[in-house]
């Protein structure tokens, strides 16, 4: 028998023993086991990577940028659109399909920057994260959006025709700008900062 086939043999052999009379204990719930527990299924060399979490971008860390790029520009159309569109329905779906495609992004980023094995990915998640971050403070603080949401709000006729969900969302986005402090006076605004750098 050659070398090759006893040493094949051999790791057989002892795969077999290790099934028919090892045991496994845990202390693990049956859901963290389950979890926990390493494949059976021996992986494919040849299998298509197809990225985090199914993000075809993901297959490697260059494709935080592309999918940092790609939140960004659908963030400008539809920043646009939140802004121009005649206050209604569309104008609370701009705003929460624009809320939705940064936070996806900077979701998994976040995970993925404190998560992930590799430095590299580590590194470009939290590269996006830095990215997305800024953009959604700029939106926090962006009047021209806040207005558009505002003359929604500000409008009973409107509002009347808004089912609770739809309203209570707009709401709620108006509250996330007056956490920014976009509705204060400028005068306001520099006095409240000079009395925190005092104290």
């Amino acid at each position: 028998m050659s070398a090759v086939k006893r040493l094949l043999c051999l790791i057989k052999h002892r795969g077999f023993l290790r099934t028919q009379f090892g045991r496994n204990v845990t202390t693990w719930s049956p859901v963290g086991a389950a979890f926990n527990a390493k494949p059976h299924r021996r992986p494919d060399l040849f299998e298509k990577n197809v990225g985090l979490f199914g993000v075809p971008e993901l297959n490697c860390p260059a494709g935080f940028e592309v999918a940092t790029k790609e939140a960004l520009k659908n963030t400008e159309r539809l920043l646009n659109k939140a802004c121009t569109c005649p206050p209604g329905v569309d104008t609370v779906e701009s705003f929460d399909q624009l809320s939705d495609g940064l936070c996806k992004v900077a979701d998994l980023a976040d995970f993925v920057k404190v998560a992930h094995p590799d430095p590299a990915f580590r590194e470009a998640a939290e590269r996006t994260c830095v990215e997305i971050g800024t953009v959604v403070e700029k939106l926090n603080t962006n009047v021209e959006l806040c207005q558009s949401l505002k003359r929604l709000l500000d409008n009973p006729e409107v509002v009347s025709k808004l089912d609770p969900d739809t309203r209570r969302v707009a709401e709620l986005f108006m509250f996330d700008f007056e956490i920014s402090g976009i509705h204060l006076d400028d005068k306001l605004v520099d006095i409240s900062h000079w009395n925190a750098c005092l104290d």
